[in-house]
């Protein structure tokens, strides 16, 4: 069942974070916890518009945990894990997803690897600058985006 709340969500502050330039986030010492947000939100759209079909978020919206800064405050991260049906030609899907992030100054390492019955699994992950990481793993089977936020300076409960 496709979430299209989720999805308009991710649509709006995606467009947001894209329009403002997530560049402005990637450098600050100083980011916190909406800009953290915001840009690895505008990391996953990006993500899943290359990448192609009907993604299904794994919870509503974000989720927050507590995180301590480079400087040593307070912090919140996120994550918000993806999922759609797979695809017939995982490596395609994969090197797709890596070219977008290599457009973007991400460097991507990718893997392929094999699932109990024999099929492939391939994966594409990434470091730095709007996540702390993200990757997608591509199979016949299930597409999925893991992806987890830079720590954002702020209290956990705000985004509760």
């Amino acid at each position: 069942m496709r979430q299209r709340r989720p999805t308009a969500v991710l649509s709006a502050v995606g467009a947001l974070v894209l329009l403002t330039g997530c560049a402005n986030y990637v450098d600050d010492s100083e980011l916190d916890g909406a800009q953290a947000r915001d840009a690895m939100v505008a990391l996953v759209q990006q993500t899943i518009d290359a990448a192609g079909g009907d993604w299904t978020p794994l919870s509503d919206e974000p989720a927050s945990s507590e995180c301590s800064t480079p400087e040593g405050s307070a912090g919140v991260t996120f994550s918000w894990d993806q999922e759609r049906t797979g695809t017939g030609d995982p490596e395609s899907l994969i090197r797709t997803v890596a070219k977008t992030w290599k457009q973007s100054d991400y460097d991507a390492t990718i893997r392929r690897n094999t699932i109990d019955d024999g099929r492939p699994l391939w994966s594409a992950a990434t470091t730095g600058k709007a996540v702390e990481s993200i990757s997608v793993n591509a199979s016949p089977r299930r597409v999925s985006v893991e992806v987890q936020s830079r720590c954002g300076e702020g209290d956990v409960a705000d985004f509760a």
